[in-house]
Parts: C-alpha cells; sequence; structure tokens
C-alpha cells in the first residue's frame, strides 16, 4: 500500500476505527440505557421550597445509620436512592419546574408528611406485579407517590394495605423455605432446582419485588411518622385530683402522658384489683399513646445517648420502652430525685440519681422534639430555624462529648465538592479535546488543542486522586475495601498509566484511550451506586477489618485488575488501529504498543500473584485455610494462569504481536469475570461482595468477543497481503 494511498484514505480509516469502536462499546450503552427509569415530572400543588439556612442547618445534623455517625445529607442520599433510583427529584409546583435534593425531601417526610406523601418517591420497575393489590400505574417502570398507594389511581381504598399484607405473607413463605432448604443435601435443593418450571421461577422473581417494595413503603412510612408523637392533640379525660396532679404541663402533649405514666398505669392497677372496668377515654388514651409509641420507635436516629457505656443511638421510642420495661424503675420517686438532681451543682452524679437523670433527659428530649414539630409548623419562620439550629448544636455536642460526629463536616465537603462528578466532566471534556486532535495536529490550533486536552486530562485525573484520598481519610482505612471502592481505583490506575504513555509517546492517542476509560469508570461508578443505593463509606464487615491487609491484599489484587484492564483496552484499539491500516507505516508504534501491552501483563502477573498470595495468608488467619477453591480465589488465579501463558508464549517465541494482542482483548474478559462475575454467583466466603444483577457484564463480554474477532479478521488480512505477490 503506497504512502499516497495511505494519506488520501486517513480520515476514512480514523472514521473506520471510531465506528468499530462506537459499535462495541455501545453494547455496554444499551444495558446501561434499559436500567433507567424514564423521567416523569409530577405536579405538586402547594409545595413552597425550604429556605437554604434550613437546609444548611439540617444538612449537618448527626445521626446513626449503617453502625456509623453521618451527616443527616448522607443519610437522606441514600434512603432517596434506595426509594428514587436518583438524587434529585423533579416536580412541578406552581408553573415552575422544580428539583428536590435529598436533604429537602428528608425534611418534607419529617417535618411535611402531607407534602412529602404527594412526592412521586418510589421507583418500580416492573409495576404489573402490583396489579394484583389493585394498584395500576400507568406505565411499566413508574415513579408513584405514597397517596398512590393509598387510592389506588382513583379505584378504590386499600392498596397499600394489601400490599404490606402480601408483602407479609411472601415473607413468610420464604422464611419456611429457607428453613426447609437448610434441612436439605445438596443433591435434594440440586434436584427441587432443576425441577422448577419457568412460570415458577417468574412468579418468585416478581414475590421478591413485591417483598422488597412492600419493605420501601413500611420503612418510608416509619420515616414520616416518627415525630408524630410531637405533632397530635390528646383527648385529656378528667382524672380526679388524688390520681393526676396538673404541674403546669398541656394535658394535650405526649411527653404530659409519658411523664405521668405511673398515674396511668395506677388507673389500669386500681381497675384490675377492685374488679370494675376501665373508663372508655382512658382506654382510648391508652390506645392512642400505644399507637404513638410505637411510631416513634423507627425513623432516623438522630438521638445520642447519654450513657457512655451505650453505642446506639435509640429512638425516642425505644429509650422510652427500655425505662418502662425496667422492673426496679423508681416510679414512686422519680419526680422527687430529678428535682433532687436539678438542685445540684455541677459535678459527679450520685449513683442513685442515675436513672433520674436518664429520665430528666428523656423528656427534655421529647419537649424539645415537640416544639420543633410545632415550630415547623411555620417552616419559613425565624423560629423553626433557631429551633432546628439548636437540636443540631444539642445533637453535635453530646456526640463531641462521646467522640463522636469528628468526620460529619469533612463528609459534607465531600459531597459538595462532588470529584468524581468533575471528573467525569473533565476526562469527557479532554475526550472531546483529543478528538478534535486526530483530524487537526499542525499548527497553532493543533498546539492548542494540544495543550487544552492534556490540561483537562491533568485535571480530572487530580480530582479522581483527590476524591479517593478524601474518601479514603473519611473512613479511616486503605481506598479500596469494597467492590464500589475499585471502580474508582482501577479507573485512577488506568487512566494515570495512560498519561504516562501518552507523555512518552506524544501521538494523543494514548490520551484519548485515556479519557475514554476515565469516563466509562467515573460513569459505572455513578450507575453502580445509584443501582446499589448503599453508603460504601459505612463500616466494613468483621473479616475485612484490618488495614494491613486492605492495604496490602485488597489494594494489590486491585492494581492486578487495574493492569489486566488496561492491556486489553489498548489492545482493542491496536487491533482496529490495524485492520483500518491507520498505522501500517509506522513500525515504531506498533511495537511500542506491543511491548507497552506485554509489560502491563507483567505488571499484572507480578501484582496479581503477590496479592493471591497474601490474600492465601490473610485466609489462613481469619478462616483457617490457606486455599478453598473459593469463586474469587479461583477467579485470581485464572488471572495469574493467563498471565503466565501470555508471558511464556511471547518469550518462547509462539506468538507474535497479533497473538498477543489478541490473546490481551480476552484477558479483558477474564479479569472482568473474576473482579465483577463472581460476585453475582453468591457462592463462597467473600459473600460481602456478593451483589445482585450485573447484566452489563455481559455486553461486556459481547464488546471483548466483538474487539477479539475485529482483531482475528486484521489478523487474516494482514497474513494474506505479505502472502500476495507485490505486483497485486
Amino acid at each position: 500500500m503506497s504512502q499516497n494511498h495511505l494519506e488520501k484514505t486517513r480520515g476514512l480509516r480514523w472514521g473506520l476505527v471510531a465506528f468499530l469502536l462506537l459499535i462495541e462499546f455501545s453494547l455496554i450503552g444499551v444495558g446501561i440505557k434499559g436500567s433507567v427509569t424514564p423521567s416523569e415530572v409530577r405536579n405538586v400543588d402547594g409545595y413552597n421550597p425550604w429556605s437554604e439556612k434550613v437546609i444548611e442547618a439540617a444538612r449537618d445534623i448527626p445521626v446513626q445509620d449503617g453502625g456509623r455517625i453521618k451527616p443527616l445529607s448522607t443519610f437522606a442520599r441514600f434512603q432517596m436512592l434506595s426509594y428514587h433510583g436518583a438524587v434529585t427529584m423533579k416536580i412541578k409546583s406552581g408553573g415552575k419546574k422544580r428539583k428536590i435534593t435529598p436533604t429537602e425531601w428528608l425534611l418534607d417526610c419529617i417535618f411535611r408528611p402531607e407534602l412529602a406523601n404527594e412526592l412521586p418517591i418510589f421507583r418500580i420497575d416492573d409495576s404489573e406485579v402490583l396489579h394484583r393489590y389493585g394498584i395500576i400505574p400507568k406505565d411499566r417502570r413508574a415513579r408513584l407517590s405514597f397517596n398512590d398507594l393509598l387510592d389506588d389511581y382513583g379505584k378504590g381504598p386499600g392498596g397499600k394495605d394489601r400490599l404490606l399484607k402480601g408483602g407479609k405473607e411472601i415473607s413468610e413463605k420464604r422464611s419456611k423455605e429457607e428453613r426447609e432448604r437448610k434441612s436439605m443435601t445438596p443433591n435434594q435443593i440440586e434436584a427441587m432446582e432443576a425441577s422448577e418450571k419457568e412460570e415458577e421461577k417468574e412468579e418468585k422473581r416478581k414475590e421478591k419485588l413485591i417483598m422488597e417494595f412492600a419493605q420501601q413503603v413500611l420503612n418510608y412510612e416509619a420515616m414520616t411518622k416518627f415525630l408524630d408523637f410531637g405533632r397530635i392533640e390528646l383527648d385529656a379525660p378528667d382524672f380526679p385530683d388524688e390520681l393526676f396532679k396538673d404541674e403546669g404541663r398541656d394535658p394535650e402533649k405526649f411527653s404530659t402522658w409519658i411523664s405521668r405514666w405511673n398515674q396511668l398505669r395506677a388507673i389500669f392497677i386500681m381497675s384490675s384489683q377492685q374488679g370494675i372496668a376501665v373508663p372508655d377515654e382512658v382506654e382510648s388514651l391508652a390506645r392512642e399513646i400505644e399507637l404513638n409509641l410505637n411510631s416513634s420507635r423507627y425513623g432516623v436516629r438522630w438521638y445520642p445517648p447519654y450513657d457512655e457505656d451505650e453505642n446506639e443511638w435509640q429512638s425516642i421510642g425505644d429509650r422510652i420502652i427500655t425505662i418502662l420495661e425496667k422492673q426496679d424503675f423508681p416510679w414512686d420517686t422519680i419526680d422527687d430525685e430529678v428535682k433532687e438532681l436539678e438542685a445540684l451543682n455541677e459535678g459527679e452524679v450520685p449513683e442513685r440519681l442515675k436513672m433520674a437523670g436518664f429520665w430528666k433527659e428523656l423528656m427534655d428530649d421529647m419537649a424539645t422534639m415537640e416544639g420543633l414539630v410545632e415550630a415547623s409548623e411555620k417552616p419559613d419562620s425565624p423560629e423553626f430555624l433557631a429551633a432546628l439550629e439548636s437540636w443540631k448544636d444539642e445533637a453535635t455536642a453530646r456526640a463531641k462529648v462521646r467522640g463522636e460526629g469528628g468526620e460529619i463536616e469533612g463528609e459534607v465537603k465531600y459531597y459538595q465538592r462532588n470529584y468524581f462528578m468533575k471528573a467525569l466532566v473533565f476526562f469527557l471534556i479532554a475526550f472531546i479535546f483529543s478528538a478534535i486532535g486526530w483530524f487537526g495536529k499542525e499548527g497553532r490550533f493543533g498546539k492548542g488543542i494540544q495543550i487544552a486536552m492534556i490540561s483537562f486530562f491533568v485535571l480530572a485525573l487530580i480530582y479522581l486522586a483527590w476524591g479517593i484520598l478524601h474518601r479514603s481519610l473519611l473512613m479511616g482505612r486503605p481506598p479500596v475495601g469494597n467492590l464500589y471502592d475499585t471502580i474508582p481505583f482501577i479507573t485512577l490506575g488506568a487512566t494515570l498509566v495512560m498519561g504516562v504513555a501518552e507523555w512518552m509517546t506524544k501521538r494523543n492517542l494514548l490520551v484519548s484511550l485515556g479519557s475514554a476509560i476515565g469516563v466509562a469508570g467515573m460513569f459505572m461508578a455513578f450507575r453502580f451506586e445509584y443501582g446499589d443505593a448503599t453508603d460504601h463509606m459505612d463500616p466494613l464487615v468483621a473479616v475485612l477489618k484490618s488495614n494491613y491487609w486492605l492495604a496490602t491484599h485488597v489494594v494489590t489484587v486491585t492494581l492486578g485488575y487495574s493492569g489486566g484492564l488496561m492491556a486489553c483496552f489498548l489492545s482493542m484499539v491496536y487491533v482496529h488501529l490495524r485492520l483500518a491500516g491507520v498505522i501500517e507505516d509506522d513500525k515504531k508504534f506498533r511495537r511500542f504498543m506491543t511491548r507497552a501491552v506485554f509489560g502491563i501483563v507483567c505488571f499484572t502477573l507480578l501484582f496479581s500473584l503477590v496479592g493471591t498470595v497474601l490474600g492465601g495468608i490473610w485466609a489462613n488467619d481469619s478462616w483457617g485455610r490457606f486455599w478453598g477453591w473459593d469463586p474469587k480465589e479461583n477467579g485470581a488465579l485464572l488471572i495469574v494462569l493467563w498471565s503466565l501463558i501470555i508471558l511464556h508464549a511471547r518469550l518462547a517465541g509462539w506468538m507474535t504481536d497479533w497473538g498477543i494482542h489478541l490473546c490481551c482483548i480476552f484477558f479483558g474478559s477474564v479479569v472482568a469475570f473474576s473482579w465483577w462475575h463472581v460476585n453475582m454467583l453468591e457462592v463462597g466466603l467473600h459473600s460481602y461482595g456478593f451483589i445482585k444483577g450485573g447484566s452489563v457484564i455481559w455486553l461486556f463480554y459481547g464488546a471483548c468477543g466483538a474487539a477479539f474477532v475485529v482483531g482475528v479478521i486484521g489478523y487474516l488480512i494482514d497474513r494474506n497481503s505479505k502472502k500476495a505477490p507485490k505486483g497485486e
């Protein structure tokens, strides 16, 4: 092929490369698009947004969730993700479109539940499963409000109740089946699963969706009702003076009757002893107190315990019940002991008055919540803002005394800075500039494009590395501890190596590939976080709580994953360039690409082998055996073996450049299986990494397969062209 012909067809051949790569990687995009719920903008009349000052005051309130203390804004973020599948909610109000953030939505749930019930918070991907309960949304993939479940879209009341009843029945059925399964042998289980018909499997899938959705509805109700005790006005009966002494408390308040629980209890004891019926108004009062007491047991856990020995932040309801269940609680003397405690000067509280201290603190917290709820009736008022800030200061001070909540401010800043989203944007801009640079490398224009491309690529690397470092500092552990952590870490490793290789070659090609990997990695991180709806900064399971092994085994193995995927992507680009004839006249670059891929395979072998051995030592320490043919262990072994095959075949001269690149494309599937797919099998001791779904992995295999076919075609064409006589 003449030099003149190569120059004339350069644009066409680059277009062919871009087209083939686009076709292959669009397979993954198709899978991701299929998981996206169509956007719906619901009209919610009378919705007024919260003021910035209220949002700012609320987001820093410390809460306990997932085994750690975190800001209310983080708790709200992952609650909204679990229900809504997104971190913003679009609505229309007063003819204007509005975006509701997680913190605003949670404030609505806590202080404006009637309004929150109108918001389309629930995402359902297969709404047909709700038809059996009379809930019939318009679309199969839909977003529903709580009120949509109540009135069945106008088809009659009770849809929500039927759903919860159905979810409970399915849960009990599943529990029974699980107990029976545990008593069966592996052969019996295998035979049972083999005999299942497709209809039975489909019904199990639907039942699982129903059970999960019903649990979401229950959790949402708990979120909107845990402060109901501060909203109610109890219908208090007139008690004789000797049974109830009014000490200036409001008889309509829930806290009044909890403080006077002893007097209310005395009525039931007296009625039982004298054989007379409890008055209806007293029975009604007791039922309403019990109902609100149960509601207050759930929701947001934002009450730091006063007792230093307590680890759990209990709800108001749990704290009340804990005290009421104490057989030795000094009901007859508690009021006098509280007064004695209040009269004490600062200093150590006597042991005999500690129970009075807990009781007083509980009453104070209840009064604070009742005052906060009362002030929230005017959410834009200075009184509500002052009450909310006062509670934040109180909760923060109590957490600080316990040595908790020290990372609240840093975590709020982490999500405000949005490192990974900025990295995604900068990688995308760098890729666009690099694509423009393919068609104009000469002159000032080309130089300007190159400077812009490198600048945005470096900015993306900085934000990506900064985000990983900030997460690591907040978690107090090495940067990789769970499956989510591996995504940005692998992306950083791959893009950093591509950047160094670009600096060595200065051809724009590798920085283009690095930018594309950065975009794909960041996008994958967001999709995984949104789909999993789990706070991945929560504490790790007990077996992983070792910073030494996290910093050695986990980081080392993850670097091996990064190397294997880099080799795969570089080889994908290589075979496409060779097929299109773009680099046929540049032997130096072809040699560099092959050597780079071979070097990365050696890098992968080193880190995968060392990481696997370290993992075996850790397994021996934790589980009492070095190797157990666990799927995760087998996956790591596959990476080592395939790296060795490539290494020895190359050194023995059995494999040319085409062979290395074809093997490395297949290597991408081996790494993807070990890194990601084994977690979907849900088998083995690495249960902390199990994930559901993940159909996109098959599309990644498809992309690798398509690239492999492209490589084989390119190899055959190249071989035939070398055999052909020179005159042809």
